[in-house]
Formats: structure tokens, C-alpha cells, sequence
């Protein structure tokens, strides 16, 4: 099993651009969700939504000293209509949200503003001879939101919710782009000296080379550890002054994963980037490369004239699942439901964009009624446009329920309305849930990627609904591939053996939630085998490998303190995120909804609630470790 990793260090251990970071005591979680300098002081990584990596830090502390005003911060995203987005959201918002708990003046029309910055390299010909083919030779525009800094929280919302953000990887690119230009125009300047005249010199061994398996930065550590999440270096430390601070990596650790990635040949090169993009798809929709059927794989989506058109691959989850919201919005402007409990920025993209939304947070039972209330109500209202759009997923994150698509699907056609179905959970190798919707998205972070290394989402339409044409019509027009050529890279081999490293998630996960629900201690488990379990079996796939996915959530008769013993006493990584490879567990409900926990519970989520990621460690290892775990509760 892997050994506790140190708190605020990377999981999995001494990872570049790692998605989760080690919370390893329960302690840990509480005081992170308080701000408390003892973590966030401590943490060199964090989910990327809600912690800005440093190499976007970075990046921000340079866009600062050329463009803002004294207390001005910013915000940096890949493209126009993201930052414009984020400019209209907070002012849409800062009236909304003034005195429920941030204070802030409210922006002047103007004062929130959008800068480009265009990053290239001086050099072209030095570039041309890089080791990443053409990359370098290619400017790369940033989009950068300046704002007063009071309004940080805001503009961090809108970075959460949507996914919209820059990812670390094109952060890392810029900033190597400014180093090397920099570097270049100091070794061209003629400078004066008492021995040398006026001569230009040259530094021997400087110039544009990187490696093609990532784009580093030394300036990936310039910036000190953020206070409370916030994007600004510790006070009265200069940027110059905190490169002495620890870095995320070693220039050794860099090399080796060079070396590791160069040797095996694992990472194709990144003028491919468009040919891997286009694999994505077609792995997502389930078309078979020649190879791949010679080999036995078997991806089944179900769906007649499904193809690789259908999909679209997102930055995030969250970024499918905002931008499907938006796709919908422009083909009607009704609110939207969001069926069963589900992760906590869906809820807030589908209350917060557009007119708003019905929350029915049990997702069965009367909830089915009130549902079909809802949708007849809007139907026949003179006053209320009809219902867009039910968004559930299926299993839900964390009580792993699963709503009766067929009972949704009856309904949506009923009353005209689209159903958005979130498979990140089940996962298409187990579940087929696209037979039902009209859309399904999904996080390609989790089980697709396994690695906890990049960042990706998908969005797959389905061509036999009524909603298609007006949906393919909207996602051609508006959609924007923003997927940073070298994510694509990871996420593409990272997902070669996602049809096989599931079956083996499946088999371990059922064993651990077995060997929980025998246990005394253990008041529930919630698993798709135990949790509305004729609802799950309507979607699972019939194949001999289909199974209920590796994610499962617990609640100990002991509460609180039982929660506590057993989570501080697992030796696996703990932190956020899920579908890792390895496996990963975390106090759900203390890192989501810490500030909403008696709102949680009416839901059935109880505050108390472990949950677990079970990944590819040997069966009896795995067995072994969550008794061990059982066995530190008090009898």
C-alpha cells in the first residue's frame, strides 16, 4: 500500500501537475476547509478548481506587474469568451452576494477588465530547433480578468464552478516562453565594460530547448505558499525573494520523468496533439481503432449512428457539464432540475447561470411526484417558461444512487425537456446510460485518466433525440476546443488500458464494500449494489466485465469519532478527487459542504461520512488495510 504521504504534498507522491494533495488526518480537512495556516501554508498541490496551482500563481504575479493597478489581482483563461464570461458573472453577482458573508464595493462599469497578453518567442529560429517540434514558434494568447482584490472570491466562484480556468501545463508554457525570451534579450545587450568595450556576449549553453514530455518552468516555485487560496505572494515577500521558497519539483525529479517518458516512448510528440484529441473522441464513443479490436477490446455505447462527432472534449468535468448548461441555454430559458443529490457545483452552475433551478436532493420516492408537479406546472403556465433541462447523475457522488432513467426519461419526453445524464461514477465501461439521455457528460479527470495527473471532461450527444439537431447546431457554433495540447497528451495515455484497469476497480471496490457492510461498526454503505439497486441494474451493461464502479461511501455507528479512528488509521492516500488508480479516500462531506453541513444531512449526506476511491493494489492487500482500519474503531 502506499506509505502516508506528508500533509500538503502531491497524491500521487511526486507527481507534476498532480490533481489531489495529502490530507492524511481528519484534522487536516477540518482546519484546511478553516483557512488555517497549518495546512494551506503547507500545500504545494490541491484539486485544480479550488487550489490555483503554482504555476498559475506564477503566472498571475507576472500578468500583475505588467497590467494591474495597485490592488488589482487577476484571473487567467484560455480564451475570450471565458474571460468575458467571467467579467459578466461578476456583475452579475456581486450585487447578489454583498453582505451574505463577502464585503466588497461593487465594481464600477469598467473597473473589471480583460487584457490580452500574447506569449511568443523572440527568437523564432532558436525555436525552430526546440525539441518540442513547433510549439514554441507558435504565439499563445492568455486571456487576463484584472480586478479589485476584494473581489477575489467572486472571481474564484466562477473559476470553481465552471472549470474555465487555464490549465497548469499552459501556465508552465508561458512562463518558460517569458524566461527564455527574457534570458535571450539579456544575452543579446550590448552592455559596457572597462575591458570590453561595447561587444555583445553570449552565455554559453542557454537557449529554447525542452523536453517534449512536459514544459517546466523554473519559475513554477517563484511565488510564495498562497494564504486562504488567494492568487498574491505572502506579504512583503517579493516574487525575486520567494524563489528561495520549496518548489513543487527538483530539476533532477524533472529530468527523470524526462527520461521515463523519452526511454519508454509512452507520450507521443506534441504536433500530434490533434490526432490524440481525435482518439479521445473516438475512445470516448466507443469507435475501435483496428488495433484495438485486434486486441478484444469492447466499448459499447449502446446508441445507433453514434460517432466521434458527438463527443466533445472539455478542459474539466465541471467545464462539460457548465457547457452543456450553456449549450441548452441557448436553445430555451426555462429553469432546470437537478435530480438526487448531486456534487456540489453542479447544483450551483444550474442556480447560478442562467434562470435558475429546482433542487429535489433525495433523488426517489416522492421526489418523482414533485418532479412531474414541477415539469405539468411550467407546461402550462402563462407565466413560467417550460423546463429545460433534468441533470442527475447516475450513480450520484457520494451516496451512490442511481435515478430510474426510464421514469425520467418518460418524463423529459412528456414535457419536452432534456435530460443531462453525469456517468463520471459508473463509468460507460459499466453503465449505458446514453441510451437514455440526451446528454451525457462526464469528468475524464477520474477512472478514464486513473493517473491524477491532467485535467478533462467529455460531452457526448445523442443523435436519436428530439433535442439533437438544435444541440448539434449550438455545440458547432459555440463550443471551444481548449484542451491544452499537452493534457491531451497525458489524458490520451493515460486512458490506452481504461477498458481494462475498470474491471479490476470493479472487483476490488465490491470486495471493500462487502468487507465494511459485515462489519458491526459500519451502520451503512452506500454502493450501487446496495443503494437503489434496481434502478442500477436497469443501466448496467450486460458484459461479463460490467460491474459498480470503484467508488463507495460509509457511516460508522460510532459517528464522529469512529469516522475519525478509522480515516486517521488507513495507510492509503487521502485527499480529494476520485477513479485514481490507487486508492483514495477523504472526509466527503468536511471538504464539500463545510459550510452547509446541517444542509447536507436533510439530504441524507451525513457529516460524518468517509469516502473511499478503491483502486488496482492487490486484493488482500486492500482487504487487509480497511480491517486494519475497522479494527482501530473501539468495539
Amino acid at each position: 500500500m502506499n506509505p502516508q504521504v506528508p500533509l500538503g504534498e502531491c497524491v500521487p507522491p511526486s507527481t507534476q501537475y498532480a490533481v489531489s494533495v495529502s490530507l492524511p488526518m481528519w484534522e487536516d480537512n477540518v482546519d484546511y476547509e478553516k483557512g488555517d495556516s497549518r495546512v494551506v501554508d503547507r500545500m504545494v498541490s490541491g484539486y485544480p478548481r479550488f487550489f490555483i496551482a503554482k504555476p498559475i500563481q506564477a503566472l498571475v504575479t507576472v500578468v500583475k506587474d505588467k497590467f494591474a493597478l495597485p490592488n488589482e489581482t487577476a484571473m487567467i483563461f484560455p480564451s475570450l469568451k471565458c474571460a468575458d464570461r467571467c467579467v459578466a458573472f461578476i456583475y452579475d453577482q456581486a450585487p447578489k452576494q454583498q453582505g451574505k458573508g463577502l464585503e466588497y464595493v461593487l465594481p464600477r462599469p469598467g473597473q473589471v477588465r480583460i487584457v490580452t497578453h500574447v506569449v511568443e518567442p523572440i527568437n523564432k529560429k532558436a525555436a525552430a530547433l526546440d525539441a518540442t517540434t513547433n510549439v514554441l514558434q507558435v504565439p499563445v494568447a492568455i486571456y487576463c480578468v484584472l480586478f479589485p482584490e476584494d473581489l477575489f472570491p467572486l472571481a474564484k466562484q466562477y473559476w470553481q464552478h465552471t472549470g474555465d480556468g487555464i490549465s497548469a501545463r499552459l501556465a508552465d508554457h508561458c512562463l518558460h516562453i517569458a524566461r527564455v525570451n527574457e534570458e535571450f534579450e539579456q544575452e543579446t545587450i550590448p552592455f559596457s565594460s572597462p575591458n570590453i568595450g561595447g561587444a555583445c556576449r553570449r552565455k554559453q549553453g542557454s537557449g529554447y530547448h525542452r523536453t517534449p514530455s512536459s514544459v517546466t518552468s523554473p519559475s513554477s516555485s517563484t511565488v510564495s505558499t498562497p494564504v486562504a487560496r488567494s492568487l498574491l505572494p505572502a506579504a512583503g515577500k517579493s516574487t525575486e525573494a520567494a524563489k528561495g521558497d520549496s518548489s513543487l519539483f527538483s530539476e533532477t525529479k524533472i529530468e527523470a520523468d524526462t527520461f521515463v517518458e523519452e526511454r519508454f516512448g509512452r507520450n507521443l510528440s506534441l504536433k500530434y496533439s490533434t490526432n490524440m484529441k481525435a482518439a479521445l473522441r473516438r475512445r470516448i464513443a466507443g469507435a475501435l481503432s483496428e488495433e484495438e479490436q485486434k486486441q478484444g477490446a469492447q466499448v459499447e455505447r449502446g446508441v445507433a449512428g453514434l460517432s466521434a462527432d458527438e463527443v466533445f472534449v472539455a478542459t474539466t468535468g465541471m467545464g462539460a457539464i457548465f457547457q452543456a448548461h450553456q449549450a441548452l441555454l441557448r436553445t430555451g430559458r426555462g429553469k432546470s432540475v437537478c435530480f438526487g443529490f448531486s456534487y456540489t457545483d453542479t447544483l450551483k452552475v444550474l442556480e447560478k447561470f442562467g434562470p435558475g433551478a429546482y433542487f429535489l436532493g433525495h433523488g426517489e420516492g416522492a421526489d418523482y411526484d414533485e418532479l412531474e408537479q414541477i415539469l405539468d406546472r411550467h407546461a402550462t403556465s402563462s407565466e413560467e417558461e417550460p423546463i429545460l433541462a433534468i441533470f442527475t447523475e447516475c450513480p450520484s457522488n457520494p451516496l451512490l444512487k442511481t435515478a430510474d432513467l426510464s421514469r425520467l426519461r418518460s418524463l423529459a419526453d412528456r414535457y419536452g425537456a432534456a435530460l443531462v445524464v453525469d456517468e463520471t461514477i459508473g463509468s460507460f465501461p459499466n453503465v449505458d446510460v446514453l441510451s437514455w439521455a440526451d446528454i451525457v457528460v462526464s469528468s475524464l479527470t477520474k477512472v478514464f485518466s486513473g493517473d491524477s495527473n491532467v485535467m478533462g471532461g467529455s460531452i457526448v450527444l445523442n443523435p436519436n433525440r428530439a433535442h439533437y439537431a438544435r444541440l448539434r447546431a449550438t455545440m458547432d457554433a459555440e463550443f471551444e476546443d481548449l484542451l491544452w495540447c499537452e493534457d491531451a497528451v497525458f489524458l490520451e495515455r493515460n486512458s490506452r488500458d481504461f477498458m481494462s484497469r475498470v474491471p479490476q476497480i470493479n472487483a476490488n471496490a465490491l470486495a471493500v464494500a462487502q468487507l465494511l457492510a459485515a462489519s458491526p461498526k459500519v451502520i451503512q454503505v452506500n454502493y450501487p449494489k446496495f443503494t437503489t439497486p434496481a434502478n442500477y441494474e436497469l443501466i448496467k451493461r450486460k458484459t461479463a466485465d460490467a460491474g459498480y464502479g470503484g467508488l463507495l461511501s460509509v457511516v460508522f455507528a460510532g459517528g464522529e469519532s469512529a469516522s475519525r479512528i478509522f480515516y486517521d488509521s488507513l495507510s492509503c492516500c487521502k485527499g480529494p478527487s476520485l477513479g485514481t488508480n490507487f486508492t483514495l479516500a477523504s472526509p466527503y462531506t468536511i471538504l464539500a459542504h463545510f459550510t452547509e453541513l446541517d444542509w447536507a444531512a436533510k439530504y441524507g449526506v451525513s457529516p460524518h461520512l468517509v469516502r473511499i476511491s478503491v483502486g488496482l493494489e492487490p486484493h488482500n492487500e486492500l482487504l487487509a488495510m480497511f480491517q486494519s482500519a475497522l479494527d482501530a474503531i473501539p468495539a
